[in-house]
């Protein structure tokens, strides 16, 4: 069964610190994809001043905008609960995924607010 679920374990967190080039803070937090306790995907977001930055994001199915769209959208998600209002997604970040955004709803701009983002972007692109 699928489940998609936070993470804050330092320990678990610096490997993808380390591949994504940058020293661990607190400021970081991990969604996973998993199977079981099978790792499908994983998404690195990092909060700043009322801002969360997407990453970092590797998958076992690269192609799968579905997993790249839930592992987002919980990091989103996670992100508001803790009343931060902007995500960051920067424009390196969609290049290297571009693939993946053609197939999604994402907003264009690289700062966008989450409230708006859940409220005027669905799932996918009809």
């Amino acid at each position: 069964m699928l489940e998609i679920k936070p993470c804050t374990d330092k320990q678990t967190i610096l490997p993808y610190c380390k591949k994504a080039g940058l020293p661990y803070t607190e400021a970081f937090y991990l969604y996973r994809a998993l199977d079981s306790v099978k790792v499908l995907a994983a998404g690195l977001f990092q909060v700043g001043r009322n801002q969360v930055d997407v990453v970092l994001y590797e998958s076992g199915e690269p192609g799968d905008h579905f997993l790249f769209d839930a592992v987002l959208r919980a990091g989103l998600n996670y992100a508001a609960s803790f009343d931060i209002q902007s995500g960051h997604i920067p424009e390196p970040f969609r290049q290297r995924h571009e693939k993946l955004f053609e197939k999604l709803n994402f907003p264009p701009e690289p700062v966008f607010g989450i409230s708006n983002f859940f409220t005027k972007y669905k799932n996918c692109v009809p």
